[in-house]
């Protein structure tokens, strides 16, 4: 089908989850495709970068999450997504940022150099990626390159502490920011909701879940997000 819009991508990216709930939201059709090793060829043909979550619609391919909130908004304007009034655009971009490079950063070294989230880890990456012989292999790799990456970044499983400190102030500035308010920017979910809530609910599937305990208004939100149903269709 010429028209039928596909979507690289992986379970356990908070990426791929933050394209899926934009694509849910906008009711759009949409198929997803599991990249695995033997898939990372074809996924390179659409991005020289090798990275998931890539939109691909007819002869448009769209990497990034991003980059793919962006074109849905332009293509499929209804629910927005990305507030109109310049000061909350701003605002939602600059959440959206902070999700997407802060969060991020620490719920992945959380994942990759926490020995409590090995099991998990490779449950629920290496697993997808390689259904195979070749899965020990993978698993060995992915976690050698994955850990080296953040040693050249000053980062161990010794910098754990350090690293649960700034998620723990992290969650307390996002606590604050949501107190009396539903959502970030008020009635209604936005595209800073949604990349926020992507990387939390990533953190969920992991031992520092148990951060969110000491954040209420953050847990109630992560339900209402939820219980919202295409967002709970983008969970499934």
């Amino acid at each position: 089908m010429l028209d039928e819009v596909l979507l690289y991508d992986h379970s356990d990216s908070p990426f791929c989850l933050k394209a899926r709930i934009c694509l849910q939201v906008k009711e759009v059709p949409f198929r997803r495709v599991t990249v695995t090793v033997r898939r990372r060829r074809e996924l390179l043909r659409l991005d020289p970068l090798g990275k998931v979550p890539v939109l691909v619609h007819g002869s448009d391919v769209v990497p990034d999450s991003s980059a793919i909130a962006r074109y849905l908004e332009t293509r499929y304007p209804r629910p927005a997504l990305i507030p109109i009034d310049p000061a909350a655009r701003a605002y939602a971009a600059l959440v959206e940022e902070w999700a997407d490079e802060a969060l991020y950063f620490l719920v992945a070294a959380f994942k990759w150099l926490n020995p409590a989230n090995r099991d998990a880890a490779r449950a629920n990456t290496v697993t997808e990626l390689e259904a195979g012989v070749l899965r020990p292999f993978v698993a060995r790799r992915l976690f050698r390159l994955v850990a080296k990456r953040y040693r050249v970044w000053g980062y161990t499983a010794a910098s754990l502490p350090v690293l649960e400190t700034r998620m723990r102030e992290n969650l307390a500035t996002l606590e604050a920011l949501l107190a009396g308010k539903p959502y970030l920017l008020g009635r209604a979910p936005t595209l800073a909701d949604i990349a926020t809530f992507a990387q939390l609910t990533w953190m969920e599937r992991y031992a520092e879940a148990r951060l969110l305990d000491d954040v209420p208004e953050v847990r109630a939100w992560l339900a209402r997000l939820s219980d919202v149903p295409a967002i709970a269709a983008a969970l499934a």
